[in-house]
């Protein structure tokens, strides 16, 4: 995976930034973020075609949603579908003993010719083990439970 993602309110503070005509170099300068990931967020606003004002109009979680998550950027090819409907029944077929990724690809392949390589179909089910994974902090002081 990628480094880990900016908040949302410096993501803004860069778009608006941006839309109003400054450079990458003066935001790097206002903002504290490096460069390439002021380029990288300002490459993917500019994929989205929406204005300022319609990215301003979002909440913070669709724009964690949109920027953050790697599906957004997962192509939507039919052969991408037809793996993503896959993928939960793989996942819980993984857990099983004996089970290996080599042997889901496999089937996979004779199912589908023309279907992914071994390497796309492991990122795949990365991508969608990280997705499903419930993760959640809880901030507490210790002992006072």
């Amino acid at each position: 995976m990628s480094n880990k993602p900016i908040k949302m309110n410096k993501l803004r503070q860069i778009i608006r930034l941006y839309s109003q005509g400054i450079g990458t170099k003066r935001i790097h300068a206002m903002v504290s973020t490096s460069r390439n990931t002021i380029k990288k967020y300002i490459r993917i606003w500019q994929t989205l075609g929406i204005g300022y004002e319609e990215f301003n109009a979002k909440s913070d979680s669709d724009l964690a949603i949109i920027f953050t998550t790697p599906v957004a950027r997962i192509s939507s090819a039919p052969r991408m579908q037809i793996l993503q409907t896959l993928l939960p029944d793989y996942c819980k077929r993984l857990k099983k003993k004996g089970v290996t990724r080599e042997s889901l690809h496999e089937e996979y392949v004779k199912k589908h010719p023309d279907g992914y390589s071994r390497s796309h179909f492991n990122n795949a089910i990365m991508v969608y083990l990280q997705l499903s994974r419930s993760v959640m902090h809880i901030e507490h002081k210790a002992g006072d439970k």
